[in-house]
């Protein structure tokens, strides 16, 4: 979980929660896209609870969709935990509940977006273990991220990924066959990859990123033609890898490229660097880890 692109969101109780009402709980919001993703969220939060929402709710801030950041789960996750928030006896509290995220509709397909949202850090899910190897344990883990390494993400405006009914359909076609470097993937994350991170080894955590991201694409070729979703997105991994950066790859399947830094200086030697390659409306952020979600100011995640 990174610290940017993020999501924020405001509410000021400024009635009693019990007996106010409002017809819009979220007026003024230009942006169609996340007022139609709040309205969601609030729908199943007033049919669970029979409340109406005691003040307006303020997009302060959101991010650009469908780009494989998770901003969905994060943006679905803020606005359940806001409203049910808004509930709260005790208002003033920091304290970031799990049961609030509900009404999220969030979590289907993986539980990394639910848990990084409560915790932050590196998150592993491990998916169903029980049908490689015969074993018990839990699906979901956090762990501590290296807090002096960089994560720099790139977009280029003149993509954008899959998502909804389009995804599902290439989700269902990827699946009809099993993973074929499920073994070799579980392999990299204990033997690897988590140990490397543990030790600060960047090296050792780069190279495991990125033959992870490459193994991980495969499970798509047969839809996309390749382990990346477009040629742009292999222009740019070819390119951070020729600038020698091995920890490189695709968010989800794209479009977001990104690329692990060793600290602050590289990550901003390398925006400078790339920043002539890239097409007219792009842009790039350099991110670090980021921890639970704020219930102080607002509530902030992507990943």
């Amino acid at each position: 979980m990174v610290d940017k692109p993020s999501v924020r969101l405001g509410l000021t109780r400024s009635f009693d929660p019990m007996n106010g009402s409002i017809q819009d709980p979220c007026p003024g919001w230009t942006d169609a896209h996340w007022k139609e993703r709040f309205l969601r969220v609030y729908s199943r939060w007033q049919s669970r609870t029979a409340r109406v929402c005691p003040s307006p709710v303020e997009l302060q801030f959101a991010p650009l969709p469908h780009v494989g950041l998770g901003s969905g789960t994060q943006f679905a996750c803020a606005s359940a935990a806001l409203l049910n928030r808004s509930m709260d006896s005790n208002p003033d509290s920091g304290h970031l509940d799990a049961s609030w995220l509900i009404d999220s509709g969030r979590g289907l397909r993986s539980h990394i977006g639910l848990h990084g949202f409560l915790h932050g850090g590196l998150i592993l899910d491990r998916g169903d273990l029980q049908a490689v190897r015969g074993t018990q344990a839990d699906r979901t883990a956090v762990y501590s991220f290296p807090g002096q390494w960089r994560v720099v993400l790139l977009h280029e405006d003149n993509y954008q990924g899959d998502f909804g009914e389009s995804e599902q359909a290439i989700f269902d076609r990827c699946s009809e066959r099993p993973n074929p470097n499920l073994r070799r993937m579980l392999e990299l994350i204990e033997e690897q990859i988590l140990p490397s991170v543990s030790r600060v080894d960047y090296q050792g955590a780069c190279e495991g990123f990125g033959r992870y991201g490459e193994l991980a694409g495969e499970i798509f070729r047969p839809a996309v033609g390749d382990a990346y979703r477009s040629s742009r997105i292999r222009f740019w991994v070819d390119r951070l890898r020729g600038l020698g950066f091995q920890g490189v790859g695709q968010s989800s399947w794209g479009p977001v490229i990104f690329a692990i830094a060793r600290d602050e200086q590289q990550a901003d030697w390398l925006v400078k660097t790339i920043g002539r390659d890239m097409h007219s409306g792009g842009w790039t952020y350099v991110a670090q880890v980021a921890g639970p979600a704020s219930m102080e100011s607002g509530l902030s995640r992507i990943g």
